[in-house]
């Protein structure tokens, strides 16, 4: 009786699956390298190691397969601004560690890469930059906004509009490093800079909104 075991067959369902992976990593790969327009099927094909005609059996165009690598970055690379910790710390210590948490993930070389991407493609593919757009910028903004709006009712923050109050931070804290960053004029981020920068937005925040001011 030989002792020899089988082979366990890859499911279809895992092989579809590991294929598509094999073509998301492949055009992720060419698209920020060469943007939308010069990234080129045959490319893509060539390095998933898949047949065009697969490709197009998972993605009917080069249009579906850009959005869904959109899509998919935006879930990865985003995620940490949807749901923020804002727990009960000093306002300032969580303003601070909100908008720290912010560049964390807007300067990482892989967000500033999809952001170049959208911003070039976004008059052609408006749905992209809306899902970029709501994955990132919008849900931390409606979390600071509730924010404001808790630390308004228990009397700590006047009464103001808290959504244009949540925007006018986040205004503070991008000021001119994410357009430098962009652009690719500072390739390294001055740590130190960043956080006396995000200490001044914080204080200028909380003197504009706190009920009695306790910041200088």
């Amino acid at each position: 009786m030989s002792n020899r075991t089988t082979p366990k067959k890859t499911r279809p369902s895992q092989l579809r699956a590991d294929k598509r992976r094999a073509i998301l990593d492949a055009a992720t790969k060419t698209f920020m390298r060469d943007g939308f327009g010069l990234a080129g099927i045959d490319r893509i094909v060539e390095e998933s190691g898949v047949s065009k005609r697969t490709l197009y059996a998972h993605f009917p165009s080069k249009e579906a397969l850009f959005g869904a690598i959109i899509r998919e970055y935006c879930e990865v690379i985003l995620t940490p601004l949807r749901e923020p910790d804002l727990s009960d710390r000093d306002p300032r210590e969580t303003l601070i560690a909100l908008g720290r948490m912010f560049w964390e993930v807007l300067l990482s070389p892989d967000a500033l890469s999809l952001y170049r991407v959208v911003i070039a493609e976004a008059t052609r593919f408006p749905d992209l930059g809306r899902v970029f757009y709501e994955s990132s910028h919008e849900p931390a903004a409606r979390r600071l906004a509730a924010y404001i709006q808790e630390k308004s009712e228990e009397g700590l923050f006047r009464r103001v509009d808290s959504r244009t109050a949540a925007e006018g931070f986040f205004g503070l804290v991008r000021g001119y490093i994410h357009e430098r960053a962009l652009l690719d004029i500072d390739t390294q981020i001055d740590r130190d800079a960043l956080d006396a920068s995000l200490a001044f937005a914080a204080d200028v925040f909380l003197r504009g909104v706190e009920r009695t001011p306790t910041h200088p």
